[in-house]
């Protein structure tokens, strides 16, 4: 009888072990190919990477790949704290980039707010930029 009680348990108590075997990678994370941040949208990815007072924004696909910029139409706002309107960004097209400077004013964080066209449809997507870090 001892025995059977502790066969179930040995047992009970082996198998949640294996219940978690391959959950070591959380669902939904991207590795940003620049080291930047990355927001998505349905049909695309925005990397965002800070380089002292430029902004640069890298479009890529679902796979990582970069987008040409012909393909897209961008429009962007800079929210200060504070400040119910947005100041509007102009972007300039590089290479495999959008680049980009906004002033903060000293603000230790604002949001820039992306809208894009690509495709045929137009999408939204926000980043949260803190300037002094």
């Amino acid at each position: 009888m001892k025995t059977i009680t502790l066969l179930i348990l040995v047992m009970g108590f082996s198998n949640p072990t294996f219940a978690h075997e391959g959950h070591d990678k959380t669902p939904g994370v991207v590795t940003a190919p620049h080291g930047g941040v990355v927001q998505g949208s349905d049909n695309l990815y925005w990397e965002l990477v800070k380089e002292s007072a430029d902004l640069k924004l890298y479009p890529l696909t679902h796979d990582l790949a970069p987008i040409p910029l012909k393909e897209i139409s961008l429009t962007g706002t800079a929210t200060l704290p504070k400040k119910k309107k947005g100041d509007a960004v102009k972007f300039s097209p590089m290479s495999d980039h959008f680049i980009t400077q906004v002033d903060a004013k000293g603000a230790y964080r604002y949001s820039l707010d992306l809208s894009f066209t690509y495709k045929g449809k137009k999408e939204k997507v926000k980043f949260q930029v803190e300037p002094q870090s």
